[in-house]
């Protein structure tokens, strides 16, 4: 087993019958992440990991709670967030695409991962365009408590 907190994953020391990456993540290391939030609470990860020769296989679930702007009310909403992974860790793109091309490729430099950055990347790319918390036109937002007027055209 690995922990979501460790810097570097080398994709040799993963078991062929299998291991995993779980656990809370080390919230300092995600600066990307907390700058697009206005508050990061936990980042859980739960992922299966089986190496296939020279290549990874990542299956599972990044689980994020804290808080984003609402674009619509501009207050602060909860956010949610289940990520999930489905990926290939390897040094060429070619050993992935030989396996299953429908994989989301990390190539893993002279064979290590760096983690955090992966695990924040997927996270990053899932997070709403444009959140809002609730389908209303006007008058208070139930979530941040503010009053909201749009106009129709």
């Amino acid at each position: 087993m690995f922990s979501a907190k460790t810097h570097s994953l080398y994709i040799a020391k993963v078991a062929e019958l299998g291991d995993t990456l779980a656990g809370s993540v080390d919230l300092a290391l995600w600066a990307r992440l907390a700058a697009a939030l206005k508050q990061l609470d936990v980042v859980q990860v739960q992922v299966v990991l089986r190496r296939t020769g020279s290549v990874v296989l990542a299956e599972g679930m990044i689980e994020v709670e804290g808080q984003i702007r609402c674009e619509r009310c501009l207050g602060n909403m909860p956010l949610v967030l289940q990520v999930p992974v489905h990926s290939a860790l390897a040094e060429s793109e070619a050993a992935v695409g030989a396996l299953d091309p429908d994989l989301d490729v990390v190539l893993a430099e002279k064979g290590a991962v760096a983690l955090q950055t992966w695990l924040e990347d997927e996270v990053l790319l899932a997070l709403p365009m444009v959140p809002r918390c609730a389908e209303w036109q006007t008058g208070i937002c139930p979530v941040s408590g503010r009053e909201v007027f749009v106009t129709v055209d």
